[in-house]
């Protein structure tokens, strides 16, 4: 595959980047900065379509995004897991965010003079369509490790351990994130030699072409970083230079362009699989429809004008997570914020596992908000024939019930919840051996399905809940933390009050209890209960006293009968001890 091609290049392009989800902020660019250059405005960025909570950074902070605002040069743009948003560059480029993600608009001229329209990405994906842009225009991609020239191509770059690129149509150039050759070969001023050296170091970057898929090498990438570094080092010194102490600078600065060009092709392309979500995603985005923008630099948004030619129309859905569709192109979940131009049709889907799906036509967009409600569907698969699958382990028929919507909390004749039944804890509530050899991934299914995780249910004239009865089987020794981590981390209530032996119980005043009278305390669980946030404020008999467990675990803290570290530091966070 020849991934190597002259740097300065023009093509069509739409992009997709994706960046690593550790919310790492990284450093503005010295390309973005001085206040005293003007923003070109006829390229400004324009926020024009929305689903999920997107916030925008402001003065104030992050703030609600709104469709049809300007997005100043610098502020950050927040999308949520699942949720997306479109920034449109002026007329001639789109990009569209992936959530969850972070990336920083930039639209100040560069130390060139030149306009820059970047987004620099921190976390997350983006896709872009750049048509042909104007000779002095610059549109880049600046990952936390690379910097991507863009002169009208279509890709696609994952960023997590390395950055895989896939270019649809045109040609990419790949750089070190601070090697910035246009500014460095417009502030050398008349020394042709050193013009000379950084056009040779510019068409020494490796290139990718249209239907190449491409893995680049992270080592390769921060060897040449470093490089770039020392390089611009040598350029300041030779500018602050004069006289003798010039020449020999000078010399100094072509063999640090030298040694940089000669990293360049060292950055490893190797072939990186192919992904058909990137295909769906660069697809969209071939179809995507630039909106006219404002040419008033005192416009804030697209709507401001008394003549616009685009509104806002809002799209929800009932239930929320139904997945939007418009004109054939999935934009979202449970809400939709978007611009038109006015007057043009819109064809709309909503759809959701288990609801009928539905379609609505609006011949003539306006700015109005629509609400979609879907019928739930009777599920093919009966409540019997579902509890039936629970007892024998058969997950794919669990998961299809409650994929079609069948609810999660029908009960057994003996008044067991389903997701009760299927953990097998109950055989220990009467002082037998419970069958935990259940699927867990049905337990899960269930859960994450909606059960609701707080329903009572008898056994032997006792009313429990689940996580109680999920702690007493840990009690007693059996294999449950993992069960308690899900049951926690999906909602559970950990404060949760159940009457046993005549006292109001929480699952934490279980655990308590249990230690007290057996003398051995489940560690592993009770620290789960305190970081779910269980109070330490219920009371239960102690040494003839009625007290809270605050109390008990200041006493026993105070009398070294404790002495794990951390549930220690637990405790004393929940407001116990001194």
């Amino acid at each position: 595959m020849n991934v190597f091609r002259p740097l300065l290049v023009a093509a069509a392009i739409s992009l997709a980047l994706a960046g690593c989800d550790d919310g790492q902020t990284t450093a503005p660019t010295a390309d973005a900065d001085a206040a005293a250059i003007p923003q070109p405005t006829e390229r400004s960025a324009y926020l024009i379509a929305l689903s999920g909570d997107v916030q925008v950074q402001d003065a104030a902070g992050l703030g609600e995004a709104e469709p049809g605002a300007r997005i100043d040069d610098g502020r950050l743009v927040m999308v949520p897991a699942g949720a997306r948003s479109d920034i449109q560059f002026g007329e001639h480029s789109l990009v569209r965010l992936y959530g969850p993600a972070q990336a920083v608009v930039r639209t100040l001229a560069g130390r060139t003079n030149r306009p820059v329209m970047e987004i620099e990405l921190q976390s997350g994906a983006l896709a872009a369509s750049v048509e042909s842009l104007a000779a002095a225009d610059v549109f880049r991609v600046r990952s936390r490790r690379a910097l991507y020239e863009v002169r009208g191509t279509s890709f696609y770059i994952r960023t997590d351990d390395t950055d895989r690129l896939v270019v649809d149509e045109g040609i990419v150039a790949v750089l070190p994130r601070s090697l910035d050759v246009p500014a460095l070969v417009a502030a050398v001023g008349t020394d042709e030699s050193i013009r000379e050296a950084l056009f040779a170091m510019a068409e020494a970057a490796p290139t990718v072409t249209a239907g190449h898929r491409v893995q680049v090498t992270t080592g390769a990438l921060e060897a040449s970083e470093r490089l770039a570094v020392e390089m611009e080092r040598a350029f300041r010194q030779v500018q602050d230079a004069s006289g003798d102490d010039r020449v020999s600078l000078v010399e100094q600065l072509l063999e640090a362009i030298r040694a940089t060009a000669d990293s360049l092709p060292r950055i490893a392309l190797a072939d990186a699989p192919a992904d058909e979500n990137i295909a769906a995603r660069l697809a969209e985005m071939s179809r995507a429809v630039l909106l006219p923008t404002s040419g008033d630099p005192q416009s804030l948004s697209l709507l401001d004008e008394p003549d616009a030619t685009v509104v806002k129309f809002t799209l929800r859905t009932v239930p929320q997570n139904s997945r939007i569709y418009i004109r054939g192109e999935y934009v979202g979940e449970s809400v939709y914020r978007g611009l038109f131009r006015a007057n043009e049709s819109l064809s709309i889907r909503v759809t959701k596992a288990g609801y009928r799906e539905r379609r609505i036509q609006i011949d003539r967009a306006r700015t109005e908000v629509v609400t979609v409600q879907l019928d739930r569907l009777p599920p093919s698969i009966s409540a019997e024939s579902f509890l039936r699958a629970i007892r024998a382990d058969d997950v794919g028929t669990v998961r299809t019930y409650v994929q079609e919507g069948g609810s999660p909390d029908v009960r057994t004749d003996d008044g067991l919840p389903a997701v009760v039944l299927a953990t097998g804890v109950v055989p220990a509530l009467s002082g037998r051996v419970p069958d935990l050899s259940y699927h867990r991934e049905i337990v899960r299914t269930i859960v994450t399905a909606g059960a609701d995780l707080d329903l009572n249910f008898v056994v032997e004239g006792a009313t429990f809940k689940l996580l109680h009865a999920v702690v007493l089987a840990g009690m007693a020794g059996f294999d449950v933390p993992a069960l308690v981590e899900l049951l926690i981390d999906n909602g559970a209530d950990v404060d949760a009050i159940i009457v046993l032996d005549g006292e109001e119980l929480t699952p934490l005043a279980i655990a308590v209890r249990w230690a007290l009278w057996s003398g051995e305390t489940e560690e592993r669980i009770v620290r789960m209960l305190l970081e779910g946030g269980a109070s330490l404020d219920v009371a239960i008999s102690f040494d003839d006293q009625l007290l809270t467990l605050r109390e008990i675990a200041t006493q026993l803290i105070e009398q070294g009968e404790i002495d794990d570290p951390q549930l220690i530091r637990l405790l004393r966070q929940a407001g116990a001890g001194a």
